[in-house]
């Protein structure tokens, strides 16, 4: 199901589902759902529709990163590259020890991780045989 992307339904994030935004004009997709405009054609917020990204995805990439890149990253840790949706990569984190578990192509899915930051998102590996 989508919404109009507005002020409301981007603080209903809260509710912890992972969300796109998806334009109704040209059918491309931007992250995070709360842009204020299509990366590709330039639409208005208010052409946008959230699409949720809650299923499984292919693991495309991963490395162990042993340099705090960005504040509150604790390291050593493992990021990886997922395609949350059509022509959207992002970079994130895997919810795993080391690199053992992962192998290229794998499912993983999004999970909500509370911290003493307040929490984010982190993608663990799922036994998912449907696979966005």
């Amino acid at each position: 199901m989508t919404a109009p992307v507005t002020e409301q339904a981007a603080a209903a994030r809260c509710e912890r589902v992972l969300q796109a935004a998806r334009c109704t004009r040209c059918g491309g997709h931007s992250f995070p759902a709360h842009v204020p405009g299509c990366r590709h054609c330039g639409a208005t917020r208010g052409e946008l529709e959230e699409v949720d990204c809650m299923g499984a995805v292919r693991l495309r990439n991963f490395v162990t990163v042993h340099a705090p890149l960005a504040p509150g990253l604790e390291v050593p840790c493992v990021i990886g590259e997922v395609a949350l949706c059509p022509g959207v990569v992002e970079e994130v984190l895997l919810d795993v020890a080391n690199e053992d578990r992962l192998t290229l192509g794998m499912a993983i899915s999004p999970a909500w991780s509370e911290t003493t930051a307040g929490g984010g998102w982190v993608f663990r590996p799922c036994d998912v045989e449907a696979v966005r």
